[in-house]
């Protein structure tokens, strides 16, 4: 998926009327199956940033294109779908759900569909070595064994673009490692466009390009 922003914005307002602005200016592009890290001090930007091309929130000012499509445009219910069925999303917590199985936590996603993508499920798991934990629990998986989890997740859907805020953020060294290598070997094989924030310089050199931002714009 190719991605644009032109001129994006995003302010909060707090108590009191206090207006933060978030983002100020933010114009890029993104090419289809690129890996791009976004790095910078915390309150740079960033997380917004990923937020807004996750069609997580909505841009104060400015607009985002998908393949040439201004998103902006689309309604509600093009754009609730745009989200669901061509974006996947990995975070710093796995957000498993503890009273379902590992099997029923990545298939959530595609509900309506699970008869038919019952075999994906199970081979995914499998390419990411879960196969013997279909029928666990979260509380009986390790630290890597539940981001792993919420990585097949990420990417039952078949997503065009994943984002990811810090997926190795919460895992010892040696666990985020084999991960990252999982992150990006599938990103590589699948074709997608890896949107990617962090704060591990070492994570960040492995992406194709760095973004760096401070003050809610972007920096040379």
């Amino acid at each position: 998926m190719d991605i644009r922003t032109e001129h994006l914005q995003k302010s909060f307002v707090l108590d009191r009327g206090v207006v933060v602005r978030a983002l100020k200016d933010v114009s890029v592009e993104i090419k289809s199956g690129e890996t791009v890290a976004i790095v910078g001090p915390s309150g740079a930007g960033k997380s917004t940033l990923l937020h807004l091309v996750g069609l997580m929130d909505h841009p104060t000012g400015g607009s985002i294109y998908f393949d040439g499509q201004d998103i902006g445009c689309l309604n509600k219910e093009a754009h609730a779908r745009t989200r669901r069925e061509k974006i996947g999303f990995l975070f710093q917590m796995h957000y498993l759900l503890p009273d379902f199985t590992v099997w029923e936590n990545v298939i959530i996603p595609v509900w309506e569909k699970r008869a038919e993508i019952e075999p994906d499920v199970r081979g995914l798991l499998g390419q990411l070595g879960l196969q013997d934990r279909l029928n666990h629990m979260p509380a009986e998986l390790s630290g890597g064994e539940a981001q792993r989890v919420a990585m097949a997740r990420a990417l039952i859907n078949r997503p065009e673009l994943l984002m990811a805020d810090e997926p190795t953020g919460n895992l010892d060294r040696e666990t985020g490692e084999k991960v990252e290598d999982l992150l990006f070997n599938e990103c590589e094989r699948r074709k997608i466009t890896l949107l990617l924030v962090t704060h591990n310089p070492e994570l960040a050199r492995r992406a194709g390009r760095l973004l760096k931002m401070r003050d809610g714009v972007l920096v040379p």
